[in-house]
């Protein structure tokens, strides 16, 4: 792994706190979520660069068991917001179903623009 580098976004002070709180609730904590992220992010791409350039099998699927367990640990994060979606939901007296409607149509709504 190269020399690790500080990178930086702006972001609403009281929604970092609120999204830190939150993943405190989970044993988890925001730098070691967004590093899992960028992780995968990072392998998926080197993965599709290497399908580009006509790799070999073994190549491939070498990058790709490197993925897998990043993979894994990325979508932790993800889990942890859609079972909290559905918690609040349901507190909320908010039908599940509508909910999960909902959110898989941003998700469409979300990979029709990337295309166009």
């Amino acid at each position: 792994m190269d020399d690790p580098i500080v990178y930086s976004l702006k972001v609403n002070r009281e929604q970092l706190g609120r999204a830190k709180r939150f993943l405190a609730r989970q044993g988890e904590l925001l730098q070691d979520s967004l590093r899992d992220l960028i992780e995968a992010a990072a392998d998926c791409e080197q993965c599709l660069e290497l399908h580009e350039e006509e790799a070999s099998i073994t190549e491939l699927q070498s990058a790709f068991a490197s993925l897998l367990p990043k993979c894994k640990d990325a979508g932790l994060l993800n889990s942890l917001l859609r079972e909290a979606v559905m918690r609040i939901a349901k507190r909320s007296r908010i039908p599940l179903e509508f909910v999960a409607n909902v959110l898989g149509e941003a998700r469409q709504t979300k990979t029709a623009t990337r295309r166009a």
